[in-house]
């Protein structure tokens, strides 16, 4: 069968729809329908359900698309290996990171990788921390960076650097003018939150839990889904909140926030590079976790 009908299939499931697979792929939607049930023939049994507004996977849909990522998984690094035998190192890395490890870590790393390998294709996709797991669970992405501690069997992950979460305050709230202060007196001012499944968020519960504590005892008036929206709600004096130092930096810089110490909590953390043990790793990804381990 035409390995690009297993890329079809998965597109469809991923879009629930025909028609908008078929602009995906920049195909009519005639040659999906052809496409489908001509897998379908060839194993015997219905793998959609078309029935409803959206298209959903049946029992034996369920099965194929387990097997159809693999498949596809499995002939990206044929790919890879035959071309590697061409000369120098090349393929494709598909990474995926949280917020923080993303956006202020990662891309460094990423310059350096490729000067040394100039023909691999880089992609790296910015999700919370439990996305970025599921992504690897699923196998969308090879390599994983998150900034909590979460474990999943035949998962490894391996402390990658350290971050310090911090209290930021708008520039002119009152207590600004202490140079430190205990949890307890901010329980009662607005706190803006990240979303569940971030691990800021998730490190900031776990130092809380060691005191006693939970985002239950605060005055959460607002939970946002990016550090940088965080941000920009303490600037604009919406509250206080929590927030890694390297997101912080440049607004502290000019002045747009404050930051007090909290005596008598633990904000520090580490940040993970994770990814399944279970998976044959091509050259690629195997040069890759040696490089980022050199770093």
């Amino acid at each position: 069968m035409n390995i690009n009908y297993f890329k079809t299939f998965i597109t469809v499931v991923e879009k629930e729809s025909f028609s908008e697979a078929a602009k995906v792929l920049s195909l009519s939607q005639p040659a999906i329908s052809f496409q489908i049930q001509a897998i379908e023939k060839t194993y015997g049994e219905v793998l959609l359900d078309r029935t409803g507004p959206k298209v959903r996977l049946t029992e034996a849909g369920e099965i194929f698309h387990q097997f159809a990522r693999e498949i596809l998984r499995t002939n990206e690094s044929l790919e890879q290996s035959i071309d590697e035998l061409k000369g120098g190192l090349r393929g494709r890395l598909k990474l995926g990171a949280s917020t923080i490890p993303g956006e202020y870590v990662v891309p460094k790393i990423l310059g350096g990788f490729k000067e040394k390998f100039p023909n691999i294709e880089l992609t790296l996709q910015i999700e919370d921390s439990e996305q970025i797991v599921e992504k690897l669970v699923s196998a969308e992405i090879d390599i994983g960076f998150i900034g909590t501690y979460i474990p999943r069997e035949n998962f490894k992950l391996t402390k990658l650097a350290m971050d310090e979460l911090i209290l930021i305050l708008p520039a002119n709230h009152p207590l600004c003018t202490q140079e430190s202060m205990s949890v307890k007196e901010v329980l009662k001012e607005p706190f803006i939150m990240r979303e569940m499944g971030s691990g800021t968020r998730r490190s900031f519960e776990k130092a809380l839990e060691k005191l006693n504590l939970s985002l239950n005892d605060f005055n959460v008036v607002m939970e946002l889904g990016s550090t940088q929206a965080v941000l920009s709600a303490v600037e604009g004096g919406l509250g206080i909140s929590v927030i890694s130092r390297w997101a912080a930096e440049k607004a502290l810089r000019l002045g747009t926030i404050k930051t007090v110490t909290l005596k008598d909590i633990d904000l520090y953390r580490d940040l993970y590079l994770v990814y399944d043990q279970r998976r044959l790793f091509t050259r690629v990804q195997k040069e890759f976790v040696k490089y980022i381990l050199r770093q």
